[in-house]
């Protein structure tokens, strides 16, 4: 399971990677920036939206065979935490990102 979520890492990557090309970045730091907002913008929404709204008040939402985490699905800490950690994964995505596009322009530029 932690292979796959490895590998899916870098699908991501490179899959932002094409998205920020296609929007316009031209330079490193586009390609990080734009990557890192987009990462950071979904983070935040799954944290306030999914996380904070839906998945703490909504008990129909919740994954089944979570019911008896009550306690860590009324815990805000415990959110935000997911949040930070998905913070993390979104600059080495973003870094990632940026060494895709170098490898894409050395090849085809």
């Amino acid at each position: 399971m932690k292979k796959i979520k490895i590998i899916s890492v870098f699908v991501f990557a490179l899959i932002l990677c094409f998205v920020a090309y296609f929007s316009g970045a031209t330079t490193y730091i586009e390609v990080f920036k734009h990557v890192f907002i987009l990462f950071f913008f979904v983070n935040i929404y799954d944290l306030v939206v999914m996380d904070l709204i839906i998945f703490r008040n909504v008990k129909k939402f919740r994954i089944p065979g979570t019911e008896d985490m009550e306690k860590e699905y009324k815990n805000p800490k415990h959110h935000i935490f997911g949040a930070i950690v998905g913070t993390a994964i979104g600059i080495i995505v973003a870094g990632l990102s940026v060494i895709y596009f170098e490898i894409y322009r050395i090849i085809f530029m």
